[in-house]
């Protein structure tokens, strides 16, 4: 059956005759069979339909092995676990231990990895991509299921995790706010939006939180699963860090009127658009994060926060400049060393990911004024 065929079926037997945006999200990107994430195919690259940091260069992995090398070894870990969510490939974690067995042998030797992949497919990938690993690794297909299985002292990473949860989305009236449906029209064989009778409890409990003050007529998105997320991070991590790189801002920033119509952005073959209806199940559907949640949800859970920049400040201050390599090649395609220092450039260009992504740390039992080098390095700020 094609996913948007069981899509019809689920909105034409719901009561209401039509589904939550979320809903629709959720099985666009993560229908166990189906979805865009959970299929056979390429996402990731020149192949697929975007890029990440991870995939520009090694180098970006590098600079997030030292970050990671530095927390362990400034809180005395003694079995060190680094866990990474929704890594896609395997790319950035490949690096990033192959960075730590080759910079820090003794940590290597000691530590674990912990991957959270739902999807098969990329659980396969990680596995090709590890195969030459020496640390023991975990795998659980939610961050909820490793919480329930363990605690750990270490590090946890994402690059790009959050923003790909579903989001409900919500629209601000006269009379007050919607959430936006997904119903199926008959007379066109097509998906098409309604405003849904009323709100859920756990989205009217976020606005009576956040409050939003936004005109009539905006959008906004609501990332329910990311508190899901962040609490049971929090649950998993006896003691350690939390990373969080992704697309995104604070509340005040997201609510801006420029944002009128949301964030939800599709992606399919390296370009943009913002029709989630089209290509079901063929392209990419994010949202931008909101950090002031994360931030919010978090420290309920016992997560203290540590630093919120930019992404371009936060290589800069994690000593990515110390990679350059020179070199007296002329030809910038066939020389690694250009090729190196062309992505360290196009990771830090304010114009670009640099200032795209955001960069949150938190930490659970760990003193707040530990002296990490992205915390106090401050000749590179931008």
């Amino acid at each position: 059956m094609e996913l948007l065929h069981y899509i019809r079926d689920e909105i034409l037997g719901s009561a209401a005759g039509a589904v939550p945006f979320s809903r629709f999200m959720e099985l666009a990107l993560y229908h166990p069979q189906l979805g865009y994430y959970t299929s056979a195919r390429a996402k990731v690259g020149k192949e697929g339909d975007f890029y990440t940091s991870a995939t520009v260069h090694p180098v970006f992995a590098e600079t997030l092995a030292d970050v990671v090398l530095e927390m362990w070894e400034k809180t005395g870990m003694t079995e060190p676990v680094l866990v990474e969510a929704g890594g896609g490939t395997g790319s950035l974690v490949r690096h990033v231990a192959e960075r730590i067995r080759t910079a820090a042998p003794p940590w290597y030797a000691r530590m674990r990895l912990v991957l959270v992949e739902a999807s098969p497919y990329h659980r396969e990938l990680q596995q090709q991509a590890l195969a030459d690993c020496a640390c023991p690794i975990t795998w659980y297909d939610t961050i909820e299921e490793a919480a329930a299985a363990e605690r750990v002292e270490g590090v946890l990473l994402s690059n790009e995790w959050l923003d790909a949860f579903p989001v409900h989305i919500l629209e601000k009236r006269a009379d007050g706010w919607h959430e936006v449906g997904v119903s199926w029209d008959e007379e066109s064989s097509s998906l098409k939006e309604v405003l849904l009778p009323s709100l859920t409890e756990a989205v009217a409990e976020y606005l009576a939180e956040a409050e939003p003050q936004v005109e009539a007529g905006s959008r906004i998105e609501v990332n329910l699963g990311m508190k899901a997320a962040i609490t049971a991070a929090a649950c998993l991590l006896k003691r350690g860090y939390v990373i969080t790189i992704d697309y995104g801002d604070e509340e005040e920033l997201l609510y801006h009127p420029s944002r009128k119509r949301g964030t939800l952005m599709c992606y399919r073959r390296h370009q943009a658009h913002d029709n989630p209806y089209i290509y079901v199940g063929e392209q990419d559907m994010t949202a931008h994060v909101n950090f002031s949640a994360l931030r919010r949800w978090g420290e309920a859970a016992g997560l203290l926060p540590v630093a919120y920049m930019r992404q371009d400040q936060f290589l800069l201050r994690s000593g990515i400049l110390t990679k350059l390599t020179e070199h007296q090649d002329r030809d910038p395609f066939a020389s690694e060393a250009m090729r190196r220092n062309r992505a360290i450039r196009q990771l830090i260009s304010p114009e670009g990911m640099g200032g795209v992504f955001r960069v949150l740390v938190q930490a659970k039992g760990i003193p707040a004024d530990l002296p990490l080098r992205f915390l106090h390095n401050t000749s590179f700020w931008t």
